[in-house]
């Protein structure tokens, strides 16, 4: 049995993607150029490759043990071309990051041009979206930083920041509902990414059943930047994390409406293929995530 590489490199193209076109496209060569290869793999080891599933394709056992050797030997040619890149003082390679898009639009990116002038031979490219995990999957994002907690078998997980959120209102539309006690806002207008109000559980959970309120009228907004715009209008309180009001809290065309009070907190991670977690550029990157430190994210101690 005698392994093509270029053969395993499409192979491989294809077991990440599911799909012989957009591998295909990733490779640039044509659909009927991939299958060939794939299938000439398929008759060098005597035996199928893929299986039908109910989602599309998987791999057969064969096909597994074929994958794993692809992430291994794949991984040290890119680990390779990475060092020969430092020696020639060529570039490291390009990252595709994602994140959720509040965090990446208000904090991220503000927060990347030191990395960037530090490491001028890693690009960095961005993509804010909601759905993080399927991206990366199928590799058409190296790294994700999301609130998720997400498990998926080759996938890597480092804690990054505890996410504090904050209960936010206008000067005036606290003065006008006298809201004093998380009970008062069963009396006044909030904001909340879901009309059931799920989005207030953090707060909701940290307080004992009798102090809970209950939200009685609420105005639905599905987009963070959309709720903070809003509360600072008075059209109501609105529950955001603390990091995307920073500078209306210290402008005070919001407030914080209960200061005293410990409201629970999500968890943001650094996700990658284990695979690629190795390669010198995303050990860089995520080197300098672990270390950033400012108001409204604390460093993940445990």
């Amino acid at each position: 049995m005698a392994l093509n590489l270029y053969q395993l490199k499409a192979f491989f193209t294809v077991a990440r993607t599911r799909s012989y076109t957009e591998a295909a496209g990733k490779l640039f060569l044509t659909q009927p150029a991939v299958s060939h290869a794939v299938a000439k793999l398929g008759r060098s080891v005597a035996d199928p490759l893929f299986k039908r599933a109910p989602n599309g394709m998987s791999l057969t056992e064969t096909g597994q043990i074929l994958y794993k050797a692809c992430e291994t030997v794949f991984c040290e040619l890119e680990k390779a071309e990475e060092r020969v890149a430092a020696v020639r003082n060529k570039s490291l390679g390009v990252i595709r990051l994602g994140a959720t898009v509040e965090f990446g639009t208000t904090f991220l990116v503000k927060y990347m041009k030191r990395f960037m002038n530090a490491n001028p031979g890693i690009h960095v490219d961005f993509q804010f979206r909601h759905e993080l995990l399927a991206p990366l999957m199928r590799d058409d994002l190296d790294v994700i930083i999301d609130c998720g907690d997400h498990k998926a078998e080759g996938l890597e997980k480092l804690p990054l920041f505890r996410e504090e959120y904050v209960v936010i209102a206008s000067p005036e539309f606290l003065s006008e509902h006298r809201i004093k006690a998380p009970a008062d806002l069963s009396v006044c207008k909030v904001l909340s990414m879901d009309k059931g109000g799920r989005w207030w559980g953090n707060l909701m959970n940290a307080l004992p059943q009798s102090a809970r309120p209950e939200l009685k009228n609420i105005t639905e907004m599905n987009h963070i930047r959309g709720i903070i715009t809003a509360a600072t209008e008075g059209i109501g309180a609105g529950f955001v994390p603390k990091y995307c009001v920073l500078k209306e809290l210290k402008a005070r065309t919001l407030v914080n409406v209960f200061p005293g009070l410990k409201l629970l907190e999500d968890n943001f991670y650094i996700y990658q293929k284990t695979w690629k977690a190795g390669l010198e550029r995303h050990r860089r990157l995520a080197a300098y995530l672990k270390n950033l430190k400012t108001a409204g994210l604390r460093l993940f101690k445990g």
